[in-house]
């Protein structure tokens, strides 16, 4: 069975973050929340994460890579190449919902990696506890949703007027739906957690693009 470690959202523990990161250094796949919802995570330097990952997601395209929750600028500085203006929006951007596709260098993780080893997606969350887990932990984490926006539309989910539970806004509903033997760990915490999507912008091409918009601020970005 999955463990359910209860992580409190504003002052993480950081003994319960330790059981988190020694559960991810050994290969393990995290349930836990997020400024966009809940998402799995694991390290990116296990090949394993991917393949467990394209388990609870038998939806997601084989050939479609994960992206990546790095803890600082200087950490996605070695894994994607910035321009001086990339680098000026990431700083406006990040921590936060806004996902950049860059191109690789030589240490982006192969896992990561999009077709031909051309790009890769990068965020820096600002939600405390994925704050918390990846200031302490060498390696960037290979991170999906634990569901999409085309399965949440489908379902009225952005609609304001409904108000009926889904299973993707409880830990213990999730863990029922996933692959049984896949998460190892579950993070529950004392906040409602809200499934939004990021804002994806393409960095690799001039000008870039706003792949998807997640109804965030865009003004800022000075993209449009």
């Amino acid at each position: 069975m999955t463990q359910v470690l209860s992580i409190h959202q504003k002052n993480p523990d950081k003994r319960r973050i330790k059981e988190v990161i020694e559960i991810i250094d050994r290969g393990g796949i995290i349930l836990a929340p997020s400024e966009t919802g809940y998402c799995f995570i694991g390290s990116a330097s296990y090949d394993s994460t991917h393949e467990k990952l394209l388990k609870l997601r038998p939806g997601h395209p084989k050939n479609k890579p994960f992206s990546l929750f790095c803890k600082d600028i200087s950490q996605v500085s070695k894994l994607a190449y910035l321009t001086t203006q990339t680098f000026r929006i990431a700083t406006r951007a990040w921590p936060g919902p806004y996902t950049f596709i860059l191109p690789c260098t030589k240490n982006t993780p192969k896992i990561a990696a999009g077709p031909k080893r051309k790009t890769v997606g990068i965020r820096i969350s600002n939600h405390p506890i994925i704050q918390s887990i990846t200031m302490e932990i060498d390696n960037p984490l290979l991170v999906t949703s634990i569901t999409d926006d085309e399965e949440l539309l489908a379902q009225d989910y952005f609609d304001e007027n409904n108000v009926h539970d889904f299973w993707w806004t409880n830990v213990t509903d999730i863990c029922k739906q996933a692959s049984p033997g896949i998460i190892d760990l579950a993070i529950k915490n004392d906040e409602i957690v809200p499934i939004k999507v990021s804002t994806i912008v393409d960095f690799s091409q001039e000008p870039p693009e706003i792949i998807r918009d997640g109804g965030w601020d865009l003004d800022f970005l000075g993209l449009k």
